[in-house]
């Protein structure tokens, strides 16, 4: 927006022009000035609100939304319209930096050189020589009939008078809401009447707003190419089909065909616990015992398959040899794994006597970029299995939640979410009741997965609020009685001899998980634990 416009009228002499405008630098240096200063004022306030609106307001409902999401599809949409709300208020900071910048650069050059100032406004002038008007307003235009400034009659004062009769005006148009130009213009005599047929008031003046529209246009194409293109990534692993989720197969046994053949012996020793699995580090085989190690069956699973994606907890990377809660179950009744073969179909592979003979169901066959992996298993055969999807490009995970009514031999998808920091530990007290706990917020659902809100949690004075741990797995939250739940929160004491130091602490609710209450301070937590 430059700070002087354009010389309008019949072309006259421009170095007499000039020298007739120094005689009105007073009025015109200040006029100028007043100018920058409101546009300087405005571009101030449009900063705040853009800041408010696109940061402030658009993370907060972002915020608020992305637990509210019952699909991948929904969540990226979402996560894509709040990229652009971010890359608008970029946009915004940019271009009044870049204005503040500009009108000091002009500010200095008025100071300095008020004559090249005016030779510069001059030059430019000399192609609007025709002026129209109406009751309200003076049109500038470059030939007849076709307007292409506006200037309000309010807003234009008289500088001058030339040797010749000419009056010299300089008026204000505007050029974007709340910004302005000045505009200097020559009548001689009175102007004709502003043509019934030629484009309303309105759509004058608008290079700006065309320039501010292309803008913000190209920043929505780009946000959601790129989102879409991330979307395409993630969800189809680069392929140009994407992979359409399906209920999965029966289960049914599997022949010696379609299991992995035992390489090595199995183990020959007593186990730590009673059900326990192991890894045979120079086969890089799985055995697994019921009896405390007096026999072992050969599990035939790669140790890499129960690996899949990422293998992250939020405290790190889990070493090999040792595996997530939940992502198997050993037992002589009902062993079961969780596992990838090729980082995007999810099997569940189980046994029920004792590893003889394995099942497996296809859970997903859109199971990219796992990371948190767990299944839950209740006394009627029902279960629920949830996966997280890490994206690599924010904090936020994906959260698929499946259900099965048969121990496992059938799984259907129920429901899906986002979550807007990684996933720490999810706990079902049944198919329907469930949470999950991020590093610092816990989420509950009473409707199996359908929709998710933030738990109340209550943490005493005397211990830490911010990066908390909740029911840090192996930990669940489990049904007391009718209408009590219980777990233990990892909470780090922040005074006192045991300042510094991480404890379990019991927590209570009697309301489904929306409210938890303090109970007792329990153990100490070592950090290897």
């Amino acid at each position: 927006m430059s700070e002087m416009g354009y010389l309008t009228g019949e072309i006259m002499d421009q170095e007499l022009l000039i020298i007739e405008l120094l005689s009105a630098a007073e009025p015109i240096y200040k006029r100028v000035q007043k100018n920058r200063r409101k546009n300087l004022v405005a571009a101030f306030l449009f900063l705040v609100v853009a800041c408010v609106l696109f940061f402030g307001i658009g993370s907060f409902v972002y915020q608020r939304l992305e637990m509210r999401v019952r699909s991948f599809d929904t969540g990226y949409w979402l996560r894509g319209f709040y990229h652009f709300s971010l890359v608008l208020g970029m946009i915004s900071v940019a271009a009044v930096v870049i204005f503040f910048i500009v009108n000091g650069i002009q500010g200095i050059r008025l100071r300095r050189s008020f004559q090249r100032f005016l030779e510069r406004a001059v030059k430019k002038a000399a192609k609007y020589p025709v002026v129209y008007q109406d009751r309200d307003a003076y049109y500038l235009a470059e030939e007849a009939r076709k307007p292409k400034i506006r200037l309000l009659k309010t807003d234009c004062i008289e500088l001058t008078t030339t040797f010749d009769g000419a009056t010299i005006y300089l008026g204000i148009r505007q050029e974007f809401r709340g910004f302005s130009g000045t505009q200097l213009f020559v009548l001689n005599g009175e102007p004709p009447v502003f043509p019934v047929n030629l484009p309303k008031a309105h759509e004058f003046n608008s290079k700006w707003s065309l320039m501010l529209i292309s803008l913000v246009f190209a920043g929505a194409v780009g946000v959601f190419v790129y989102d879409g293109m991330t979307r395409q990534q993630n969800l189809y692993d680069g392929n140009s089909e994407p992979a359409h989720s399906t209920p999965s197969s029966e289960a049914a046994p599997l022949t010696s065909d379609e299991l992995l053949a035992q390489q090595g012996a199995a183990p020959d020793m007593k186990a730590n616990q009673t059900n326990q699995l192991d890894l045979n580090q120079q086969t890089q085989e799985l055995y697994l015992t019921t009896n405390g190690g007096t026999n072992w069956s050969f599990v035939p699973l790669k140790p890499e398959w129960l690996r899949s994606g990422s293998y992250l907890l939020t405290s790190g990377e889990i070493p090999m040899g040792y595996w997530m809660d939940k992502t198997y179950s050993i037992s002589k009744e009902f062993s079961w794994f969780i596992y990838s073969e090729n980082q995007k179909e999810l099997f569940f592979l189980f046994s029920t006597d004792n590893g003889k003979t394995w099942q497996k169901s296809l859970v997903s066959d859109t199971a990219q970029r796992i990371r948190y992996r767990k299944a839950q298993f209740f006394a009627d055969g029902s279960g629920v299995l949830v996966y997280s999807s890490a994206s690599p490009e924010v904090s936020s995970e994906g959260l698929e939640i499946f259900q099965t009514n048969d121990h496992g031999k059938t799984w259907h998808r129920n429901n899906g979410t986002t979550i807007g920091q990684p996933v720490q530990n999810v706990s079902f007290v049944n198919p329907t009741l469930g949470f999950v706990s991020t590093r610092e917020n816990l989420y509950y659902t009473n409707n199996s997965g359908g929709s998710f809100k933030e738990a109340v949690v209550t943490i005493p004075a005397d211990y830490q609020t911010g990066g908390l741990d909740l029911f840090q797995s192996p930990n669940e939250v489990t049904q007391v009685s009718t209408n009590q739940l219980e777990t233990k929160f990892y909470l780090l004491k922040m005074s006192g001899i045991d300042q510094g130091k991480m404890f379990a602490c019991l927590y209570r609710s009697s309301d489904n998980g929306e409210m938890w209450q303090f109970a007792e301070q329990l153990s100490e937590v070592k950090p290897t634990e």
